[in-house]
């Protein structure tokens, strides 16, 4: 990787997936993480997790091992 193409993926704001059950979880993590600069996706359950990767390749998912719906 060359110089320009590490300063390019630097610059761009990281988007992070957060599937979780817990609401208070979701917040939590999810402040933390906006308050550094990433950008925020998140979901309540597995399916719609699936759903908003699918539509919004994220950079990193942050994933609940226990959903009721989708482990």
């Amino acid at each position: 990787m060359e110089v320009n193409d590490m300063k390019n993926q630097s610059s761009k704001q990281q988007r992070i997936l957060i599937i979780d059950d817990s609401h208070k979880n979701i917040e939590l993590i999810g402040n933390i993480l906006s308050e550094r600069g990433f950008l925020i996706s998140i979901a309540d359950n597995g399916k719609l997790g699936y759903q908003v990767a699918k539509k919004t390749i994220p950079d990193l998912v942050l994933l609940d091992i226990m959903l009721p719906d989708f482990n």
